[in-house]
């Protein structure tokens, strides 16, 4: 009797646990190419999902209207091959928060002058990109691009409400069985 008490119990705590955090979707949808609304510091932007780009990249121009401030470096590691010349140099940026639904992206994001792409892209497709989000930012959060649904989507974890309906009814008859058997 003790021995299925145990187990009952084993199996009550496994299910509450694995039940606790039930992965999620944040989730946008596009057409044509990978670029999905997003916020920057509290505003609605646009931004490409680049998948050539090591690099999270915000357009300069843009600095005043997303209040983010950048700074020069000469890192040589921050100067990237491009369209046009042999390499650009990066700057740091700080003060950029970058929202993907109610999930806070971290990570390293740079500033260059965009505009140039910004404003070919918005030529297709109407929409003006404010910052590219780069292979590194994507992989750390496990951002899935589905080209043929036009979604690009990344898992979150949720906590349950510990008080949802059936939890108490759980845990009263979890507790009900162990106070049976003593």
């Amino acid at each position: 009797m003790k021995k299925k008490i145990t187990l009952l119990v084993m199996l009550g705590l496994i299910y509450n646990f694995t039940q606790a955090q039930e992965p999620d979707l944040v989730q946008a949808r596009y057409n044509g190419k990978p670029i999905i609304q997003m916020q920057l510091n509290g505003q609605k932007t646009w931004v490409l999902l680049d998948t050539g780009s090591d690099f999270t990249v915000l357009d300069t121009e843009m600095k005043d209207k997303y209040s983010f401030s950048t700074s020069s470096s000469q890192d040589a590691t921050l100067k990237v091959p491009g369209f046009g010349s042999t390499a650009n140099q990066l700057q740091r940026v700080s003060n950029a928060k970058i929202d993907f639904g109610e999930v806070r992206l971290r990570g390293p994001v740079f500033a260059f002058d965009l505009s140039t792409v910004a404003k070919s892209i918005q030529r297709r497709t109407g929409k003006r990109i404010s910052g590219i989000i780069g292979t590194r930012m994507m992989s750390a959060y496990g951002f899935v691009i589905d080209m043929r649904k036009g979604t690009a989507s990344i898992p979150v974890k949720r906590k349950k409400n510990k008080f949802a309906e059936g939890q108490e009814q759980e845990s009263f008859v979890l507790s009900t069985i162990v106070n049976r058997s003593n």
